[in-house]
């Protein structure tokens, strides 16, 4: 998956004509959203496909957490699941990928 090339954690977010809140609260959100805007581009999902996804990981994690994932953390379940699903990457990968995110990040705030 390729994200535009003008994507950035530095650029700004757009913001909600209702409230004038920023529409993404952190970068990543503002990711995991891009990921599967792109994966619908690529034709690699449909929109109806993926609000299946979306919506079988807020009934299963509303289930089972009791809220306690924020919808981005269920939006980016249901993007594992799809991934995984349709053979794009394995699982194992995908945690390894994030374990590389969160090193980085880690390394960037000093912790």
């Amino acid at each position: 998956m390729k994200l535009p090339q003008n994507f950035s954690s530095s650029a700004s977010y757009p913001m909600s004509n209702l409230d004038k809140e920023p529409v993404f609260k952190t970068p990543w959100e503002a990711r995991a959203f891009a990921i599967v805007n792109q994966l619908a581009t690529l034709e690699h999902c449909t929109w109806p496909e993926w609000t299946q996804y979306l919506s079988s990981e807020i009934k299963a994690t509303e289930q089972v957490n009791h809220d306690t994932d924020t919808y981005y953390e269920q939006w980016v379940g249901a993007c594992e699941k799809l991934l995984v699903d349709k053979g794009l990457l394995d699982i194992q990968a995908i945690h390894t990928k994030i374990n590389e995110l969160r090193a980085e990040q880690k390394l960037e705030h000093g912790h």
